[in-house]
């Protein structure tokens, strides 16, 4: 496997066009990152601004990439990761009509959504490039946003000129179009004829919105950028039969499937996943966006820390080296400018990289109904049933799972995050109805480098000696507190790196 990770990561690069190779940045490809020992690959959603400097470096290491952010935070995060991904954010058929919508232009927020600098402003003046229904009347999606006439020339022409001259100024590589698919739009506006009826939707707007993509995509590539629409969690099944450019992985670098993991139905979480894969084979980038804990999760019943892990097995199964991962849950975990940098002990676990390719999810299927993708260093379990499984391992394996020592899944004010794993021997595993499990061949060691860097800022001081203390008064299991290797974890430990500080 080391030699395909070699040989992976510019196969990756050469499946992309021309255009986009001319890009800034090329998109990290997510096999594995041997550097910092990850088998699951974060881009974030979106983080707050006026980032502080360790927020900063936090966020370079930890993720490849975010959108929707100030230039001067951008820049920040780049002085430390020059690679890191930045998408502007843009909305793809509609434009938002409210009067205190905000962008970011000119590389800083512009709320101010009446002026005619805003993109609101600009569409207004030309009422030929808004979509009308049976009534004459433009159509209105949500109670805000206008639909526009994504066949119209000179909508087309100003939506990719405009966008290029937004992502230049804010520092961008690529757009995510927001509200593109069609169950964003379906069910949703005041044109009832075009967007309730499934036969007008097939028959007329996809075949616009095919044309409309392969122009904005073709434009955007020409010009460097990448073209990263939102097209949902793929479980609307006419949709996904009807010929929709995004389904097929046609006219676009990369998207979003938001609602990751928020499946319907297991049928329709068999369908998304075969789709993803075959994206991701296209030669596309997918960001998978799950939520949990937000009412919607396909077993309610779970503990948040299952939830997360069936976010995280379903992305580990479907992950063919394209495709990266971001989770939120409810209050202080939620999706938007909460002022946290979320982090979770599953982006944690080091399974190496995986050693299956699949084209259908059946190939995955073990004795028992359980779904098993094997990894160098372990593998991941998927139950799919409406019902709890059991699976016999034959032999010891080591089941990863949240320790439980922290609820505060983000960075901290001193710059590091504090999560943490135990990993349990187990010879067969409980898996409950919609849930995932992850083990390990062997229990795995101090991956710490130096030794005894527990604040994770790359060198020993006094700071580390005050977060390993903490980490054994909270009960953590952290192979690193053994810096002794006496085989137990104590205050003989603190005092072996005090020794070593004392020394250097």
């Amino acid at each position: 496997m080391t030699f395909l990770r070699t040989v992976f990561r510019p196969l990756i690069l050469l499946c992309l066009s021309a255009g986009a190779l001319a890009a800034a940045r090329p998109f990290p490809p997510t096999v594995y990152d041997s550097l910092r020992h990850r088998s699951v690959i974060v881009f974030m959603d979106q983080l707050h601004s006026r980032l502080s400097d360790k927020e900063a470096r936090f966020a370079a290491a930890h993720y490849v990439g975010t959108q929707k952010m100030r230039r001067q935070d951008i820049d920040l995060i780049r002085q430390y990761n020059e690679n890191f991904l930045h998408w502007h954010y843009k909305l793809g058929v509609t434009v938002d009509s409210i009067a205190d919508y905000g962008m970011v232009l000119s590389g800083d927020w512009f709320s101010d959504n009446r002026s005619p600098l805003s993109n609101w402003g600009q569409v207004r003046t030309h009422p030929d490039w808004f979509l009308l229904n049976r009534q004459n009347q433009w159509v209105v999606h949500g109670g805000r946003r206008m639909v526009m006439d994504i066949s119209n020339a000179g909508f087309r022409q100003w939506w990719v000129d405009s966008c290029i001259e937004e992502m230049k100024a804010n520092g961008c590589d690529g757009v995510f179009a927001d509200t593109y698919s069609i169950p964003a739009i379906f069910g949703r506006t005041t044109y009832p004829e075009l967007f309730e009826d499934v036969n007008q939707t097939i028959n007329t707007w996809i075949p616009k919105l095919n044309d409309y993509g392969n122009y904005v995509f073709a434009r955007l590539d020409s010009a460097g950028f990448y073209f990263f629409p939102n097209i949902d969690n793929l479980q609307t099944t006419w949709d996904n039969n009807a010929g929709t450019h995004y389904v097929k992985g046609d006219y676009l670098h990369g998207a979003m499937m938001e609602s990751w993991g928020d499946w319907a139905s297991v049928s329709d979480a068999t369908l998304a996943m075969n789709l993803a894969v075959a994206i991701q084979k296209k030669g596309c980038f997918l960001h998978g966006e799950g939520y949990f804990g937000s009412g919607i999760d396909m077993n309610p019943s779970l503990t948040e820390a299952q939830k997360r892990m069936w976010l995280a097995g379903t992305y580990l199964l479907t992950n063919h080296g394209r495709m990266y991962l971001s989770m939120y849950g409810p209050d202080e975990e939620s999706l938007g400018m909460s002022g946290r940098l979320l982090w979770y002990p599953e982006f944690e676990i080091d399974l190496g990289a995986y050693t299956q390719e699949w084209s259908n999810l059946a190939q995955l299927l073990a004795p028992g109904g359980i779904f098993r993708r094997n990894f160098e260093k372990g593998f991941v379990l998927l139950n799919m049933a409406d019902q709890s499984r059991t699976a016999s391992l034959g032999g010891t394996y080591y089941l990863a799972e949240d320790d439980g020592t922290t609820s505060r899944y983000w960075m901290e004010d001193d710059g590091t995050e504090h999560v943490g794993l135990k990993y349990t021997p187990v010879s067969s595993v409980v898996l409950p109805a919609i849930s995932a499990a992850i083990l390990l061949n062997e229990p795995p060691g101090c991956l710490q480098e130096p030794r005894g860097d527990f604040d994770g800022d790359g060198a020993l001081g006094a700071a580390d000696v005050l977060e390993m203390v903490r980490a054994m008064l909270s009960g953590g299991s952290d192979p690193c507190l053994d810096f002794n290797s006496d085989s137990r974890a104590n205050i003989l430990d603190a005092v072996s790196l005090m020794i070593k500080l004392f020394h250097q």
